[in-house]
C-alpha cells in the first residue's frame, strides 16, 4: 500500500468558521498518527472575501503543500469558481448540490479583476459563468464533482437555529470520511475546540453523526486510511512558536500595537502568561507571569519595551512592515544605548498597506539598514515552526547577552502556517544574561575597559547612570569629543564581532542534502521546508541538490557561504520578493553574484509542485530566472 499523502483545499466566507473547520480536520489527522501542515490564507476585509486554508496529511514526514490538491471543499460558491486551477485528475470536489446555480455575476465578493479572469477562462472553454458551468470546468480536468446538500444533512438533526452555522462542521465531518477517517478523531477535535461549551459540543456531534451516515451512502472508497497511533506533539502556528520561545526564554514583558500577522503572538502570551508550567519557576514569581501591553502606536510599543528592559527583564516587541517603518527612531536609540530588547518582525507584502494578509519576505534590507546611523544588531530569521521557537529563545539571548537590538524576522506563510512540533524543550536553549554591576560608586554604564565590547549592565530603581540619544561618555554624559566618539562607536561594534565569534555556525546557517551535490539551492525564511521536500523528490530521480539555509544574516557567516557556492556548478536563489534581497546580501558580503533565481511575489505561498518544475528548467539551462505564481 502506498504512503498516504492527502492534499486539502477547504474554502468559504472569510468569518465564516473556516479556521475552525481547518483545526477540525487537522486536529483530527494528527489524532489518526498523521503528519499535518496546513496555511491560511484569507482577504484582509473583516468577513465575506474568500478565505481558505490548505492542509497536507502524509504518513512520513510532511513540510510543504503540492497541488493539485485531493480535496476541494466549498463551503460557499466563491470556493469553486476561484480554484479550478487546483483541480486535477480525481480531485474530489465536495459542495453544497444548492450552490449549482449560482451566477459568477451574483458573487460580489470576488475581486473584479479575479472576476473578469474567471469569466475569460469560462467562456474560452465554453462554459457557463455559474458554478455548474465551473464544475463542467473542472470535470473536464479530472475532477470529481460530490454534491451534497447541506441543509438536507442539516436539518436532519438541527431543528432549531440556522444551518449555516453548521456548515463548516459538516465540510470538516464529510471530508474527514471520505478519507475513511475514525469518527471517534473528529469528536475529540470538535471537544477540542470547544472547550467545555456543552451546548456547542452536542449538535454539532449531531451534524457530524449525520455527515458521516451521509458520506457512507456515496459509495467512494476510502484513501487507504490505517490506523496507526500518534505520537505526542504539539499543533502550533509560526505565531504560537515564536510566543511559547519567548515565554521559555524568559520573557517578562511584551508590548504590540494590533496588526496582522503580528497579534496572534502577543495574544497567545496573554493567554499562557502563567509561565510556571513552562519553567517551574517559584509560586511567588509565577503569579507575576508576564506583562502585555497594547500600546497607543507602535513607536509606543518599542519605546515601552526598551524601558521594560532597562528595569533588568526580558523584554520584547512584536510587529509588522508599517509599524516596523514607525520603529526605526527608536530602534536608533537602543542601539546608541545598549538596550537589550527583541522585535519581531512579521513580514507581509508591501508597500504600504500592501497585501496586509498575505505572505512576504520584502523587508529583509530594511531590518540590516532600519535606523539612522551605524550601530550593530542583530537580524536572525526562522523558517519552520519548531524554528520559531527556539528562535525566540535565543533572541532573548542574544539582546541580552550582547546587549544590542535583535530583529527577529518571521514571515507572514510562517506565521499562519500550523505544524506537529515534537519534544518542545526549554532545556536546549540555556539562559545567557551580560554581566551585572555590583558597584554603588560611579557605575560606568558605558565602560570602555572591555576586550570584547560588553559592558556590565545597570538597572533602573537600583543603579544610577545616564542614559541620551546623543553620544555619550562612559558615564552617559552628553559628548561630542572626537576622541570619546571613535572609542564608543568601537566598543559598540566590538560586540558584534564577540557575538559572531561566540553565536555557534548552525545557528547562522545550515548546508542540508547531499554535501556533495553540483548544484546548490539558498533560501531562507519558510522556503525551507518545500526546499527539503523537492530535494528529496530530486535524489529519488538521481539528481542530487544540496540546499544552503540561511538563519542569520547581521552577522553574516560570509566564509562559510563563500566556500559552499564557490564549489557548486550552478546556484539557484528562492525567495519570496521581486528584488532577491538575500542574493543581494549574500554579494554584498562575500562578492558572489548569484545567477540563477526563483522568485514569488504574488503573497502566496510556494509550493513543492511549482519549485519542482522551476528547477527543473533551470538545471536544464531553459531559464535564469523564474517567476512562480500558484494560488488562488
Amino acid at each position: 500500500m502506498p504512503e498516504i499523502d492527502i492534499n486539502i483545499i477547504i474554502g468559504g466566507p472569510q468569518g465564516g468558521g473556516i479556521d475552525t473547520s481547518a483545526g477540525m480536520i487537522g486536529r483530527a489527522l494528527a489524532y489518526a498518527g498523521l503528519n499535518v501542515i496546513s496555511v491560511r490564507e484569507f482577504h484582509s476585509n473583516i468577513k465575506g472575501r474568500h478565505s481558505y486554508v490548505h492542509l497536507r496529511a502524509k504518513e512520513g514526514t510532511v513540510r510543504s503543500l503540492t497541488y493539485p490538491v485531493d480535496l476541494l471543499v466549498a463551503l460557499d460558491p466563491d470556493t469553486i469558481f476561484e480554484h479550478l486551477q487546483d483541480v486535477g485528475k480525481e480531485t474530489r470536489i465536495i459542495y453544497d448540490s444548492g450552490f449549482e446555480g449560482s451566477e459568477l455575476s451574483q458573487a460580489r465578493m470576488i475581486m473584479r479583476d479575479t472576476q473578469k479572469a474567471i469569466r475569460v477562462n469560462l467562456e474560452s472553454g465554453g462554459y457557463p459563468s455559474t458554478v455548474k458551468g465551473m464544475l463542467e470546468s473542472m470535470k473536464a480536468r479530472g475532477g470529481v464533482p460530490v454534491a451534497v446538500s447541506f441543509d438536507g444533512i442539516i436539518s436532519e438533526v438541527i431543528k432549531d437555529g440556522v444551518a449555516s452555522r453548521y456548515y463548516n462542521t459538516l465540510g470538516a465531518a464529510i471530508t474527514l470520511s471520505v478519507l475513511g477517517i475514525p469518527q471517534e478523531h473528529i469528536i475529540s477535535a470538535i471537544k477540542f475546540v470547544f472547550g467545555n461549551k456543552e451546548k456547542v459540543i452536542e449538535p454539532n456531534v449531531e451534524v457530524v453523526n449525520s455527515a458521516y451516515k451521509f458520506a457512507g451512502s456515496l459509495n467512494i472508497d476510502p484513501s487507504g486510511f490505517k490506523k496507526s497511533k500518534p505520537e505526542k506533539a504539539l499543533m502550533l502556528t509560526g505565531n504560537d512558536g515564536a510566543a511559547l520561545g519567548k515565554l521559555m526564554g524568559g520573557l517578562r514583558f511584551q508590548t504590540y500595537y494590533p496588526i496582522t500577522p503580528a497579534s496572534d503572538e502577543s495574544s497567545a502570551i496573554e493567554e499562557h502568561e502563567n509561565i510556571q508550567w513552562i519553567r517551574g519557576e517559584s509560586d511567588n514569581l509565577s503569579k507575576g507571569g508576564v506583562t502585555v501591553v497594547q500600546a497607543e502606536d507602535e513607536l509606543s510599543a518599542i519605546t515601552m519595551a526598551s524601558g521594560a528592559a532597562l528595569t533588568g527583564v526580558r523584554s520584547a516587541t512584536a510587529t509588522s512592515g508599517p509599524g516596523f517603518s514607525l520603529m526605526a527612531e527608536a530602534i536608533s536609540f537602543a542601539g546608541m544605548d545598549e538596550i537589550p530588547v527583541v522585535i519581531t518582525l512579521y513580514q507581509r507584502g508591501g508597500p504600504s498597506t500592501g497585501l496586509p494578509t498575505r505572505n512576504g519576505q520584502s523587508d529583509l534590507l530594511f531590518a540590516l539598514n532600519t535606523g539612522h546611523g551605524e550601530f550593530p544588531r542583530i537580524v536572525i530569521s526562522s523558517g519552520d515552526v519548531e524554528e520559531c521557537v527556539y528562535d525566540a529563545m535565543n533572541a532573548l539571548n542574544y539582546a541580552n547577552r550582547y546587549q544590542l537590538p535583535v530583529i527577529h524576522l518571521i514571515d507572514k506563510n510562517l506565521a499562519n502556517t500550523t505544524q506537529l512540533v515534537n519534544n518542545v524543550d526549554p532545556r536546549k536553549v540555556k539562559i545567557v544574561n551580560s554581566p551585572v554591576t555590583t558597584d554603588k560608586n560611579g557605575f560606568k554604564r558605558y565602560d570602555l575597559n572591555t576586550e570584547n565590547g560588553i559592558s556590565k549592565m545597570g538597572f533602573f530603581g537600583r543603579d544610577i547612570f545616564w542614559m541620551t540619544g546623543d553620544e555619550h561618555d562612559e558615564l552617559g554624559h552628553v559628548t561630542e569629543d572626537p576622541e570619546m566618539r571613535d572609542r564608543q562607536m568601537e566598543k559598540r561594534f566590538r560586540k558584534l564581532e564577540t557575538a559572531d565569534a561566540e553565536i555557534p555556525i548552525q545557528e547562522k546557517v545550515l548546508l542540508l542534502g547531499e554535501a556533495d551535490a553540483s548544484f546548490t539551492l539558498v533560501t531562507w525564511g519558510s522556503q525551507k521546508g518545500v526546499c527539503l521536500d523537492v530535494l528529496d523528490r530530486f535524489k529519488k530521480k538521481g539528481v542530487k541538490i544540496k540546499l544552503l539555509y540561511l538563519k542569520m544574516f547581521h552577522p553574516f557567516p560570509s566564509e562559510f557561504v563563500y566556500e559552499v557556492l564557490k564549489k557548486s556548478e550552478k546556484v539557484i536563489d528562492l525567495e519570496s520578493n521581486m528584488l532577491a534581497q538575500a542574493a543581494q546580501v549574500i554579494r554584498t558580503r562575500t562578492g558572489f553574484k548569484i545567477e540563477n533565481q526563483i522568485l514569488k511575489y504574488n503573497g502566496r505561498h510556494v509550493t513543492e509542485d511549482e519549485l519542482y518544475e522551476a528547477i527543473e528548467r533551470i538545471i536544464a539551462g531553459k531559464d535564469t530566472k523564474v517567476v512562480l505564481t500558484n494560488g488562488a
